[in-house]
């Protein structure tokens, strides 16, 4: 099964031929979007599809700390190793 991603982007860029604003937002294959956070070209936006369980340890440790933001509002040094990146990311999904 493959998931769409929506991405707000932080700079323009082209998808498919075409040439997308900063700001604009969309919705990419997962593999796009990883590139696009990657390269810090744009931010994940909430979908809705609120529950859908993401692999942590399939993001890096830049997508981690964005993720973290995004969902859960904690900021993560990003000195830590990405298992206790994940750890952290856990207890704050616990918690709520």
């Amino acid at each position: 099964m493959k998931t769409n991603v929506v991405i707000a982007l932080t700079s323009a860029v082209v998808i498919e031929g075409e040439i997308r604003k900063k700001g604009d937002e969309v919705e990419v294959s997962h593999a796009l979007a990883q590139d696009l956070l990657r390269r810090g070209r744009g931010t994940l936006v909430e979908g809705d599809d609120e529950g859908q369980e993401v692999d942590l340890a399939k993001l890096n440790k830049a997508q981690l700390v964005e993720f973290a933001l995004h969902e859960y509002e904690i900021e993560l040094d990003a000195a830590l190793t990405k298992e206790k990146m994940i750890e952290a990311i856990q207890a704050a999904a616990e918690a709520e």
